[in-house]
């Protein structure tokens, strides 16, 4: 029988024919539910020096800050995460020297924060943040986490 293919080869064939659209489906699905889980799906978070960050506030770190960490989101917007640890005290004198007025209330938390606050920058230059957000979260011993998110759109 020259010529002709065996039933074993022609199912061989089909299998092949199948299982290729079959992985690219597979593949697709893949992809589609790593985007929809992903925090960051288009790999945007990148660490960042607390310099910069805030500079992009045009605010200084506060004195007695420490334990700082800052990471960087850009995509359609530019926005910064800036968390420090620091005592309640020199919290409260930073955000009134730097943002007079600005009160940390717990009825709008973000997150795990027991306070927040939202502070518009006003008139900044471009390529500047104009808000940032705020969360405290109280630690033992007078201490606060801050997280300060400014962000520019």
């Amino acid at each position: 029988m020259h010529g002709t293919c065996s039933r074993a080869a022609r199912f061989r064939s089909l299998l092949v024919l199948l299982a290729l659209p079959a992985l690219l489906v597979a593949w697709i699905g893949w992809c589609v539910i790593g985007f929809l889980t992903s925090d960051d799906p288009f790999g945007t978070t990148s660490k960042a020096p607390c310099d910069e960050a805030m500079e992009f506030t045009g605010v200084p770190l506060p004195a007695g800050a420490r334990d700082q960490q800052c990471v960087t989101r850009v995509w359609l917007d530019t926005e910064y995460d800036v968390r420090f640890r620091i005592t309640r005290k020199d919290l409260d004198a930073w955000l009134e020297s730097e943002f007079p007025g600005t009160v940390l209330d717990s009825e709008f938390r973000i997150g795990k924060g027991d306070t927040c606050a939202h502070i518009e920058f006003g008139d900044q230059r471009p390529s500047q943040a104009v808000a940032a957000d705020v969360s405290v979260v109280y630690e033992g011993g007078g201490t606060a986490l801050v997280h300060f998110e400014p962000f520019d759109v």
